[in-house]
Order: C-alpha cells, then structure tokens, then sequence
C-alpha cells in the first residue's frame, strides 16, 4: 500500500512538473506569437519626398514679330558710323563675319548670332568729348529714323548676367551688357535683315561703346580635303 502511494506520489509530481513545463513553454510562444504580430502590424516608415526643385519662371523674351518692317537704305555693315570727333580705339574692338553677341530685350539676356561689330570710341586728339546724354541722343535719332524701335534703356540686371555667367557674358557682352553703365537697345526689322544696335556711353570720359549684331547663318568655310590635296602632302 504504501509502495502504491509513493508510486502514485511520483506520477502525480511528475505530471504536475511537465504541466508546469508545458505552460510555461505556451506561454513563451504565446508571446513570441505577440510579438511577432506586434511587428507585422506595425505602421510602416514614411517614403522620403524629394525635396521638390524650385521652379524658374521663364521670361517671354522680346517678340521680333511685333517690329515694323523697315525700308531705309542702311548702307553697309556695322551701319552707324562715329559721333564727329571721335575715333575707334582699336585695341578695344573687334569686328566678325560670324559671332554671337547678348543683347538685353528687358527680361533676358537673348544670343543674337551673326554678323557682330563691337566697336570702341574715343574722342580725337583736341576734340571735345561728348555728354553721355549727347551721345544717348544723337544714336536714338539715328536710329529711330531707320525705323528702329527701342527695346530697352537701362542698367543689365545682375540676375540676367548670373544666369549666364559673368565671364561668357563679358566675352560675348563686352561694354554694351553691364551692370554699371546703361545701355540703350534697338532693332531694325527689315524684309532680309535683323539687326541689332546697343549704345552704351561709357562715363565722364566721353568714350563709348557700340555694338551692331546683323542676325546670320553661319558662312560655311571649312570643307573636306580632296584626295589630290593629301596626295601631295
């Protein structure tokens, strides 16, 4: 009798050990089980937005369309001469069958390619040097009688320049684009022409700037090298 209690005694505490074990191992994979859920149904991360790029409002640039047709005789290219008294330094200018030049429509810096003469004017030995307003003056005459129309009158702005750049600006701007000294714009329109006058008075020391730009397709010069020619290098 007492062998069988002890026997029963010992299943019993073993039964009981193993539903303590049995528990406790539920229990754990109970919570893993939560956990795990608990991750699954977590809110997922924000996506980052790219910051968004600001956007450049573009300009409507000068409409050539709106221009007169003009029919005076211009004579020949650059056009304009000199004020009386005056000379071209020619260290300072420049002349070409085919360039490109900016000019100021009122809201942006335009490339005009063409025909482009850049030319730099002092007053002669002994002669009196013209007011900025004289030389302002005598060119709108000028050139308003040809039938141009003034397109702008002023100051560059630093922000037309810094979107090009500064050092393409003044190689292909020289005086007549800047922030400094104004600048008078024209154009004449004409049945087979297009052509641009800036007039920029360059200070107390009478000289100025005058750049012409005639709108042109450039002359192709460079062609193939025939056999025969290589054949006799």
């Amino acid at each position: 009798m007492k062998r069988t209690l002890r026997y029963l005694s010992f299943v019993f505490a073993v039964t009981t050990t193993l539903s303590a074990c049995g528990s406790k191992d539920k229990a754990e994979e109970t919570t893993t089980e939560t956990q795990t859920v608990t991750t699954s149904t977590a809110a997922p991360a924000p996506e980052e937005t790219p910051e968004a790029t600001p956007a450049t409002a573009t300009a409507a640039t000068f409409d050539i369309n709106t221009v007169p047709v003009s029919a005076a005789n211009l004579g020949g290219f650059p056009y304009l001469s000199a004020l009386k008294g005056y000379e071209v330094n020619t260290s300072n200018s420049e002349d070409y069958d085919f360039e490109m030049a900016y000019v100021y429509d009122g809201k942006n810096l335009v490339p005009i390619e063409g025909k482009v003469s850049q030319r730099l004017f002092d007053e002669s030995n002994g002669e009196k040097k013209a007011s900025e307003l004289m030389i302002q003056r005598n060119y709108e005459t000028l050139l308003t009688g040809l039938g141009a129309v003034k397109v702008f009158a002023g100051k560059v702005p630093q922000e037309a320049i810094d979107k090009i750049g500064s050092d393409a600006v003044y190689k292909h701007g020289k005086w007549s684009v800047s922030t400094d000294h104004e600048t008078s714009t024209y154009v004449i329109r004409q049945k087979d022409k297009e052509v641009w006058a800036q007039v920029t008075p360059l200070g107390s020391d009478g000289d100025y700037n005058l750049t012409v730009t005639e709108r042109a397709a450039m002359p192709q010069q460079a062609t193939v090298l025939p056999a025969e020619e290589l054949k006799k290098n």
